[in-house]
């Protein structure tokens, strides 16, 4: 699922840049052959009436309507099995996998940070 979030991005990208090329538009037509049908649709419905149809997913927060996701979606969308719509402007959510990763690093980190802290406070009660 993360292929075709990737590709529907990289396909509102080049609908919404403002010069066409010749070879944008062959791009255009390959990633459109590359996502699903009712994927699609919706993106085009909303394109439609002149919104995205793809937001990006920053600090458990949608781009599009600056709404906050609940934490359910976002884990979902970090193990990449569906894609998630927000519940509140329907664009499609995307979670760029340099996000999830850096998001894991930092997680990590402060996972070893209060780790260091219990090992302490454990030293100190014996």
């Amino acid at each position: 699922m993360n292929e075709i979030m990737r590709n529907l991005f990289e396909l509102q990208a080049l609908e919404f840049d403002t010069t066409v090329k010749p070879e944008t538009e062959e791009r255009i037509t390959h990633l459109r052959a590359k996502i699903p049908k009712p994927i699609l649709s919706h993106y085009d419905r909303l394109g439609d009436k002149g919104k995205k149809g793809v937001a990006l997913l920053r600090n458990q927060t949608c781009t599009g309507c600056h709404m906050r996701v609940p934490l359910g979606v976002v884990m979902e969308l970090k193990r990449g099995e569906d894609v998630r719509l927000c519940d509140n402007c329907q664009r499609y959510l995307y979670l760029p996998a340099e996000a999830a990763a850096a998001r894991d690093e930092a997680a990590k980190k402060i996972a070893a940070k209060s780790g260091h802290k219990q090992a302490a406070l454990s030293g100190a009660e014996s």
